[in-house]
């Protein structure tokens, strides 16, 4: 009994050097708010599968999240300047690391974003890259291989949603998000 009294407690992780599951952070900037520290903003990149990488920028302070600008995804000089501009004026404070989904609310948030690849009034596939993600890697904490299988659970119970077929260089799995099927 006085061995579980005094018994160590796992250490609190520190949102400075926390890194989510599954990516690699190269900069973090911390905003102000007034006196205080204000949140951090995280510069990440994540598995990619198109042979360059691409970055995000997140707040673990407010629901900020860039993964993209109105051209094309993020170099990591475009992530690190957003992340600066954001964080000096972002007046969050530090709410700590994000808790972790579990399966079920990850594989939503996949499920949601290639929701919201899908476009309407189109007759074309939108294909899927692991770049696609990058935004929901904050909130996701997750690998590729965890995108990949529920992508893959998601080809066998929404066949009319999303597919897979056989990448064009014959290695691993290219998805596409289906269009909407066409109104009667």
């Amino acid at each position: 009994m006085l061995s579980t009294l005094f018994a160590r407690r796992p250490a609190v992780l520190d949102t400075a050097t926390w890194t989510p599951d599954g990516t690699t952070v190269v900069q973090r900037y911390r905003g102000a708010a007034g006196e205080r520290e204000g949140a951090i903003v995280l510069v990440y990149t994540a598995d990619g599968d198109r042979g360059t990488s691409f970055f995000a920028a997140a707040c673990l302070g407010c629901t900020y999240r860039a993964a993209s600008s109105s051209r094309s995804q993020l170099t990591e000089k475009e992530a690190a300047d957003l992340a600066n501009t954001h964080a000096a004026g972002c007046r969050a404070l530090d709410r700590g690391i994000p808790a972790a989904p579990d399966d079920d609310q990850a594989a939503k948030i996949v499920r949601d974003r290639l929701w919201g690849l899908r476009m309407y009034g189109t007759t074309g596939r939108h294909y899927v890259y692991l770049s696609d993600f990058h935004a929901d890697r904050v909130a996701l904490q997750r690998p590729a291989d965890f995108i990949k299988k529920t992508m893959l659970q998601l080809v066998k119970t929404e066949p009319d949603f999303l597919a897979a077929r056989l990448n064009h260089s014959g290695t691993g799995t290219q998805f596409l998000v289906l269009p909407h099927p066409p109104r009667n």
